[in-house]
């Protein structure tokens, strides 16, 4: 259960460019609910996908304020954590994951975690360095690359079959490659974590925006020079449109078009199902 953030931009940007000022602020003051470590990933000016991440709360971390505001990229990544309890606090647990050239971070919980083992091949398998049920989320769909998929196709192919074992579980997430951004929200009918709130010790009137009545639901926005935002709830909404609901979302990083597919849409792992639909 964590806090999203992914922007793709025409030139190298600040997150604080594309985001605004008081947004910033906004998204450094959900760490002190999801405090259990933050990330990034980043495109930088060859094309390569690089991960940075901290198993410490981003609570007055410094390093998180100087990412916001400055190191611009055209397509980045950011991740605030709220572990699933019992997943240990360590980097190798701490999200955005990198492999194969693609950085992966999710929002959600899929429990129990070894119903996702049969979704994973064995390469990506001895590949895994840490304990959470996301970065076998994230195996199942390089598993599927590995085999001859389109990283659009084996997202909703694996998305859509995940979401058949979890029906009750997120499976929100953002994708970054070198030439594609992702973001998935398949959440829908997903419970509200009210009781991890209340364990936190924060009153419900402090939590972030929408976080007791929309936690789960992913906003997008297009700024004037085609930049394209996508983020979890807890931000100042005003001129963001919620994602369509059980999709996956794809923006080419060298046009900035994007293109939603159902989850409807999905070939049941057959690979190549042709079943992408301009939006």
């Amino acid at each position: 259960m964590c806090r999203l953030l992914g922007s793709a931009s025409p030139l190298p940007a600040s997150i604080e460019t594309v985001l605004g000022l008081g947004q910033r602020q906004v998204f450094v003051d959900m760490a002190r609910l999801h405090r259990d470590g933050w990330g990034t990933a980043w495109l930088d000016a060859e094309g390569e996908v690089h991960r940075h991440v901290r198993a410490a709360s981003a609570v007055g971390d410094p390093e998180l304020e100087d990412l916001l505001a400055g190191r611009p990229a055209t397509a980045r990544l950011v991740h605030l954590r709220l572990a699933t309890q019992g997943l240990a606090c360590t980097r190798e647990n701490t999200h955005p994951f990198l492999a194969d050239g693609i950085a992966f971070a999710h929002n959600g919980s899929l429990e129990p975690a070894e119903a996702l083992d049969r979704f994973v091949g064995p390469e990506q398998a001895a590949a895994l360095e840490g304990t959470t049920d996301s970065e076998r989320y994230f195996a199942a769909v390089r598993t599927q690359i590995a085999r001859g998929a389109t990283a659009l196709d084996a997202l909703v192919d694996v998305v859509a079959a995940l979401r058949a074992v979890y029906p009750g579980r997120s499976l929100n997430a953002l994708v970054l490659s070198g030439t594609e951004l992702f973001a998935v929200h398949a959440s829908e009918g997903v419970p509200i974590p009210h009781g991890v709130f209340a364990a936190s010790g924060i009153a419900a009137e402090q939590l972030p925006r929408h976080h007791v009545d929309a936690y789960y639901l992913m906003r997008t926005r297009r700024g004037e020079d085609g930049s394209v935002l996508f983020a979890s709830s807890g931000l100042d909404i005003a001129g963001w449109d919620p994602l369509p609901a059980e999709s996956v979302t794809r923006v080419d990083l060298r046009t900035l078009r994007s293109e939603t597919v159902p989850l409807a849409q999905a070939s049941s792992l057959s690979l190549g199902g042709g079943h992408r639909m301009v939006a």
